[in-house]
C-alpha cells in the first residue's frame, strides 16, 4: 500500500510539473509567435470557411490575382497549396473562429468597429486555448496511465526536450535538402550531412516542430506522446484512436503516426493488430486519410500512377495465395522473418522495441528523402522532402526520449538502488527552475499588440501589389488578411489590392 501511494505522489509531482513546463513554453512561444503572419492567417481563414463566414473563392481568386499580375511562379505554387489544403487543421482553424464567435456574442469586439483588434484576440486566444486544452491533455492521459516504471521515463522525456529545447540553438532546417548555390559559401548537401542535421533535431526540433510549440503538427506531437503511453501501460487499443484525433488536428501527420505504431506492432506484437480493439482504429484511420488527404496530389504526384502500384501490389499477394509454390515460399520466408523477430525482439521491453522501431524508420525516411530528392521537382524537395524527416522526429521525440530512458534504467537500477527517487528529485527540481524562467518574465501586453496590429491595417489599407524580393510573410501576409477582412467586412479586399490604380 505504501509503494502505491508513493507512485501516486510521484505521478501526481510528475503530471502537475510537466503541466506548469509545458504550459509556460508553449505561452512564450505563442507571445512570440502569434501575430498577423500568412500562416496563423490561413489557419483562420479555413476556420472561417468551415463556419461558413468566407467563401472559398477568395482562394481562389487569389491564385487567378497572381497570374494575372505575372507573380513568381513560387507564389503561385504556394497559394494553390494553400487553397488546395484547406481542410487539413480543423481543430485550430475552427478554434480561431469559434473564438471570434464568442466575442462577438459576448460583446467583448465588434469587427465591424475595430477589425484588427477583433482579428488579433481571436486568432491569439482561440489558438493558445485550444493548444493549451489539448496539449494539457495529453500530458494527464499520459501520467495516468503510466504504471510504476514508466512514469520516470516519460517525467524525463518532457524533462529532457524543455531544457534542450531552451538551451541548445535551433538548426536550420529549412529547405534543408534543396542545394544551394554557389557551394561554399552554401553546405553541400550530403547523405552523411543529413543525418548529422537529423541527429541535432532529435536534439532541439525547432520552434516549427517541437511538441511544446503552438502550431498543429506540434500538438500531434503531444498527441503521439499519450498514444505511446497508452501502448506501454497496456492500452494498446486505445492508442491507435489517437491517429484519429490527429487527422482533424494535423491531417499529413495521422498516416505517419498509424504506420510507425503499426511497424511497431508487427516487430512485437503482429497477433494484436487482428483483435477488433486496435483494427477498428486503423480501419477508421486509413478511411479517413484516405477521403482527407490531398497532399499526395497538391505536391503533383498522379492519383493514376498510385492506384497502378497498389493494383499491383494486390495482385501481387493474390497471386501469392493463390499458386501452392508461391505461397509456400511466402510462408517459409515469413517462418524466417519471425524466428529473427522472435529472437532480436521478444526479449526487449515494449518501450525499448518501440523506440529501436521508431529510431529504425527515422534511418530509413532519411535516406528516401535524401535519394528522391536528389532528382525531384524543386518544390517538393523544399515542401516535402526537406520537411518529412523533422516532421517525423518532432512528432517522435518525446516518445524517444522515453523509450531510451525506459531501456537503459534496468541497467542504472541494478548500479544503483536508489537511483529513481534520486532522479526524480533532480528531475523535479530541474522542472521548477525551468517553471519560473518560463513564467516570471514579462509578457506582452495585448494592448500592446493590438496597437501594431491597427498600424499594420492601415499600412495594408493602402499597398498595392508590387512584385519584389522579400521575405514571404511580407508579401503574403497581406493577402490573407484582406480576405478575412472582406469575410467579415466585405469591400474590394484582393481586387483592389491587385489593382495597377
Amino acid at each position: 500500500m505504501a509503494s502505491t501511494q508513493r507512485f501516486t505522489l510521484a505521478s501526481l509531482i510528475a503530471v502537475l510539473l510537466s503541466l506548469v513546463v509545458w504550459t509556460g513554453i508553449y505561452g512564450r512561444i505563442g507571445d512570440v509567435a502569434i501575430r498577423f503572419d500568412k500562416d496563423l492567417l490561413y489557419l483562420y481563414l479555413c476556420g472561417a470557411e468551415y463556419g461558413g463566414q468566407a467563401s472559398h473563392d477568395q482562394q481562389d481568386k487569389l491564385v487567378e490575382h497572381l497570374v494575372a499580375a505575372s507573380a513568381h511562379e513560387h507564389y503561385v505554387y504556394r497559394a494553390k497549396m494553400r487553397a488546395a489544403y484547406c481542410d487539413n487543421y480543423p481543430y485550430t482553424s475552427l478554434s480561431m473562429y469559434f473564438a471570434g464567435q464568442v466575442q462577438r456574442s459576448l460583446g467583448m469586439t465588434d469587427p465591424a468597429k475595430d477589425f484588427a483588434e477583433f482579428l488579433f484576440v481571436s486568432l491569439r486566444w482561440g489558438m493558445v486555448l485550444s493548444g493549451a486544452l489539448l496539449g494539457g491533455l495529453c500530458l494527464l492521459i499520459a501520467f495516468w496511465a503510466a504504471r510504476g516504471p514508466l512514469v520516470l521515463p516519460l517525467f524525463g522525456a518532457i524533462a529532457l526536450a524543455a531544457l534542450f529545447y531552451l538551451a541548445v540553438p535551433p538548426p536550420d532546417i529549412s529547405w534543408s535538402l534543396y542545394q544551394q548555390t554557389p557551394a561554399p559559401p552554401a553546405p553541400i548537401v550530403s547523405l552523411h550531412r543529413t543525418f548529422g542535421l537529423g541527429l541535432y533535431t532529435w536534439i532541439n526540433p525547432t520552434g516549427a516542430f517541437s511538441p511544446f510549440s503552438v502550431f498543429p503538427r506540434s500538438l500531434c506531437a503531444m498527441l503521439a506522446f499519450a498514444a505511446y503511453a497508452l501502448r506501454w501501460s497496456g492500452r494498446g487499443g486505445l492508442a491507435y484512436w489517437a491517429p484519429i484525433a490527429v487527422s482533424f488536428v494535423h491531417q499529413s501527420e495521422a498516416p505517419i503516426l498509424l504506420g510507425v505504431m503499426i511497424a511497431c506492432d508487427v516487430v512485437h506484437q503482429p497477433k494484436a493488430l487482428l483483435r477488433p480493439a486496435c483494427f477498428v482504429p486503423i480501419v477508421v484511420t486509413v478511411a479517413l486519410t484516405a477521403l482527407r488527404e490531398r497532399m499526395f496530389s497538391i505536391m503533383g504526384f498522379s492519383w493514376v500512377t498510385a492506384a497502378i502500384v497498389l493494383a499491383v501490389l494486390i495482385g501481387l499477394i493474390v497471386l501469392a495465395f493463390t499458386v501452392p509454390r508461391i505461397r509456400s515460399a511466402v510462408t517459409s520466408t515469413w517462418s524466417l522473418i519471425d524466428r529473427l523477430r522472435v529472437r532480436w525482439f521478444a526479449g526487449l521491453s515494449l518501450p525499448a522495441s518501440d523506440t529501436i522501431v521508431i529510431v529504425v524508420g527515422w534511418v530509413a525516411v532519411v535516406i528516401l528523402c535524401y535519394v528522391v530528392s536528389r532528382h525531384d521537382y524543386v518544390y517538393r524537395v523544399g515542401y516535402l522532402w526537406s520537411e518529412l524527416f523533422p516532421r517525423y522526429i518532432g512528432l517522435f521525440q518525446l516518445p524517444v526520449f522515453a523509450g531510451l530512458i525506459y531501456a537503459v534504467w534496468p541497467w542504472v537500477l541494478a548500479k544503483r538502488p536508489t537511483a529513481t527517487r534520486e532522479a526524480l528529485a533532480v528531475l523535479s527540481c530541474l522542472m521548477f527552475v525551468i517553471a519560473i524562467i518560463e513564467w516570471k518574465g514579462p509578457w506582452t501586453p495585448t494592448a500592446d499588440i493590438v496597437a501594431k496590429s491597427r498600424t499594420y491595417e492601415q499600412e495594408v489599407l493602402q499597398q498595392r501589389y508590387t512584385p519584389e524580393e522579400a521575405s514571404f510573410s511580407k508579401i503574403e501576409t497581406p493577402w490573407y488578411y484582406l480576405m478575412l477582412r472582406h469575410a467579415y467586412l466585405g469591400g474590394k479586399g484582393l481586387d483592389q489590392y491587385f489593382s495597377k490604380s
